[in-house]
């Protein structure tokens, strides 16, 4: 079944309840940890990705190292995932660096409310230097993100079904040049699939 997104609901009756037992159930297992002896600097590539994934279980831990990889190469102070719920309405924050690590799989939104949902809403990506100037941000103070100014959210679509959103923030008012841009969406484009998988085996694995 798929709904005005073009998302797959993958046949779950109840599985709203289901991704966020499993999300709550991820973050106490979700760790910062790097694999192997991989430089900082090392190119970003599905090869990588796909290292990453097959060495990391489950796959949100894969999907932490990913957002931890994204935050250090493009200097950033938050990198965030925020999956869309089986319901299609509501996004829930099920990775990051830099925010409160027990607001994963609590901080949740409907798409019409805050910046990340304007970003699922509309497909498109926002760019605010100044985010809590903007009327659509929503506060979520227990993610502990009252220091960081600027933001940046785009779409997480695999096969054009949207399946989540990335969301990076920093300290100080930041307008994003073209070139960083283009590098967070080609990551976008990149852990999109891993994303799909991450919902998925979630669920499987209930």
């Amino acid at each position: 079944m798929f709904d005005r997104f073009g998302c797959d609901t993958y046949g779950l009756t109840d599985a709203t309840a289901v991704i966020q037992a499993e999300l709550e159930t991820a973050s106490v297992m979700m760790t910062l940890k790097s694999i192997g002896d991989v430089p900082a600097e090392e190119e970003f590539s599905s090869v990588e990705l796909d290292r990453i994934a097959e060495q990391l279980d489950p796959p949100s831990q894969a999907l932490t190292e990913m957002v931890r990889r994204i935050a250090n190469k493009l200097e950033l102070d938050v990198c965030s995932i925020y999956v869309l719920e089986a319901d299609l309405q509501h996004l829930c924050l099920a990775v990051t660096m830099g925010l409160d690590q027990s607001s994963i799989g609590h901080v949740r939104m409907q798409i019409s409310e805050g910046l990340a949902g304007l970003v699922a809403e509309q497909l498109k990506s926002v760019s605010v230097a100044a985010a809590s100037e903007h009327p659509r941000f929503k506060h979520f103070p227990e993610a502990g993100e009252d220091k960081y100014s600027s933001f940046h959210g785009l779409a997480l679509c695999d096969e054009n079904q949207l399946q989540g959103v990335l969301v990076v923030q920093t300290i100080e008012a930041r307008k994003y040049s073209e070139e960083e841009v283009e590098l967070i969406n080609s990551f976008a484009k990149a852990i999109a699939p891993f994303v799909t998988h991450c919902r998925l085996i979630e669920y499987i694995n209930r």
